[in-house]
């Protein structure tokens, strides 16, 4: 666990927000919720930094991917109101507990997967603790071809210095397009993300299939990581969604949170092809080791 400081722990953990950020697609959503299943807490439930379609985009300052080095005065207001729970704004379907979230004994906790490029700016403007956490590449394409989206490499490519080889991409074509595009979206913002993180102390990198596949144990040492509170109730709740789907998910939903999270971590091996499989590994494998390896080990298997 190379960046999670426990020196630094009492002034990270505390009251202090609890940031989950990743690569859009890599379980922001569910990882957020079950943060928020600890007692005293709240889910805003929107991303404050989203700029696509109707979403908040910090007041509708952002446009697309930014990475922004310090926020103007208007944004850093929005931010860390929507940080201390007073934002409404920032308020979703897929929040929990909103209701106490501008109490000033609750941790709040945000998911955002763009401001996973600002982090060193979110983190001295509202003192969050962020949590960072990653899926291979080839569970985020999947995902991706299921709600037909497509990486945002070229924005990504305006804002940071790309610091991996482009393998051909802007000429490539046909039906390996997508996999190369996502391989170099993926890595550019893990890279981004894992080296602004090095100078955050307390920040954790996380492994979705580690967690999902870890059962109550990882998710109960996730807690104590993040300074909250394991109870029974927390338990009861946890046994229960970690148990069979009682649902046929569908297949355009944005989230199909009742499915098992074991059922999750490893079903995108199926939906593709060894040689796309074989493409992303060899664009992005080396960020995914480096991310295996700075990983806070919630499972006997470190």
């Amino acid at each position: 666990m190379a960046i999670d400081d426990h020196s630094s722990e009492s002034t990270h953990q505390g009251r202090c927000p609890i940031l989950v950020t990743g690569v859009p697609r890599s379980g922001t959503t569910w990882l957020a919720r079950e943060l928020a299943g600890a007692p005293g807490t709240a889910l805003a439930g929107r991303e404050p930094m989203n700029p696509r379609g109707s979403q908040y985009g910090l007041g509708g300052t952002l446009r697309e991917w930014a990475r922004l080095e310090e926020f103007s005065p208007r944004q850093a207001r929005l931010l860390r109101s929507a940080y201390r729970g007073l934002n409404p704004f920032v308020y979703s379907r897929y929040g929990q507990r909103q209701w106490a979230a501008g109490w000033p004994w609750t941790r709040m906790i945000m998911k955002d997967p763009f401001a996973m490029l600002s982090l060193p700016a979110v983190v001295s403007t509202t003192m969050a603790r962020p949590v960072l956490i990653y899926r291979h590449p080839g569970a985020v394409l999947s995902s991706y071809r299921r709600m037909k989206w497509t990486a945002d490499l070229d924005e990504v490519r305006r804002v940071i210095a790309p610091s991996i080889e482009d393998f051909g991409t802007s000429s490539s074509s046909g039906d390996h397009r997508d996999v190369l595009e996502m391989a170099l979206f993926w890595a550019m913002l893990n890279q981004q993300a894992l080296a602004d993180m090095e100078s955050l102390p307390g920040s954790l990198v996380i492994s979705h299939e580690e967690l999902a596949s870890g059962g109550s144990n990882a998710m109960c040492r996730l807690y104590e990581l993040c300074g909250l509170r394991w109870d029974g109730h927390t338990r009861d709740k946890d046994r229960k969604h970690r148990g069979l789907g009682r649902r046929s998910p569908k297949a355009n939903a944005l989230h199909n949170l009742h499915r098992p999270p074991q059922e999750v971590a490893g079903e995108w091996r199926s939906r593709l092809t060894n040689a796309e499989v074989s493409i992303l590994d060899g664009v992005a494998g080396e960020t995914l080791l480096n991310l295996d390896s700075k990983r806070s080990v919630l499972t006997g298997s470190g």
